[in-house]
Parts: C-alpha cells; structure tokens; sequence
C-alpha cells in the first residue's frame, strides 16, 4: 500500500497504526518467506546456517542454554552478545531444559526471530506469524506447538486467566 505523504497526514493516529502494523507484518512474511526458500526445512542442524545469514537476521546470534535475564513466562530471550559486540551480535538465551530436545529449540528460535531483528516494535502475533510461515506451517499449528513448548518448560503463565484456547497451552 503505497501512500502519499498528503493522504497520511489526513489519517487518524489509529489508522497510522495500523498501517504501520499491516506493513510491519508484510515485511515479516517477506522475510520469513526468505528464510525458508534460503534454509528449509527447518532443522535443528541447519540453525546455526540460519542465525549466521544476514540475509535473515540483522545480527549473528550464538545460542546459550542459559536463563540470562528470562522472565518466568518466556522460554528464550534475546540480548546483545558482549563476546561479539563490533559485529553487534546477539545471544539468545534458551531454557536449558531445552538442550536436550533439539526439535524444541527450532520452535523456540524462529518465534524470537523477529524479536532479534526488530526489538520491543513486534509482539506475539508477528512472532507467532513468522514462525508458522518461516516452518510452513497454519498459524493455528505453530500456536499448539509455541503453547506446549511453554508447557514443557514450565513457563509461568504471564497474564492469569488469559489461557490459550488450544490444549497443550497454560
């Protein structure tokens, strides 16, 4: 959707945002889109090609089996690699639990992806989306998976009472 600069300032902030909304979830499927042509099917064993292409993510990432600075309720977080700051690399640390369940760790790293690449602008719906893209899978599929991996790990769940709908989720 192409927009003059007139017909922008003419739209309310709401619908600013979603436009920048709608954009930012195009670029995501673009890239998610990339990153399967590049690298799928998504294994275990093609990861570190994966979090190494800068076709597919602004920074090389190392993986850790570490809690780093994780909340109770996630099961990876990003943040910035001081090993390897003149790149501007980032580690993303995974629940160690999860070193022993390789297929459980892809799952983890495609939905940070786009927390990796674009920071606190995405939430759970573009993480969920690019992932379910980049895998080649419905997004309903990704979201069953995305909740029992949580479920595995024992993530706490982050707003009580908002439960997921699909069995194997807090």
């Amino acid at each position: 959707m192409n927009q003059s600069g007139a017909d922008l300032r003419k739209m309310s902030p709401e619908e600013l945002e979603k436009l920048g909304q709608d954009s930012l979830r195009e670029h995501l499927l673009a890239q998610a889109v990339v990153a399967h042509q590049k690298h799928g099917p998504i294994t275990f064993g093609k990861l570190e090609a994966l979090l190494h292409d800068p076709d597919c993510l602004r920074y090389p990432v190392r993986l850790v089996y570490e809690f780093g600075e994780m909340a109770m309720h996630q099961f990876a977080q990003p943040d910035v690699d001081h090993r390897n700051v003149e790149q501007g690399g980032r580690v993303l640390y995974v629940r160690p639990l999860l070193k022993e369940h390789p297929e459980r760790v892809v799952l983890a790293v495609v939905y940070m992806i786009p927390l990796i690449n674009y920071g606190q602008i995405v939430n759970d719906d573009h993480c969920l989306a690019y992932g379910a893209t980049l895998l080649g899978m419905l997004d309903r599929e990704f979201y069953r998976e995305i909740c029992a991996l949580a479920d595995f790990v024992g993530a706490e769940v982050r707003f009580p009472g908002d439960g997921c709908d699909l069995s194997g989720c807090g």
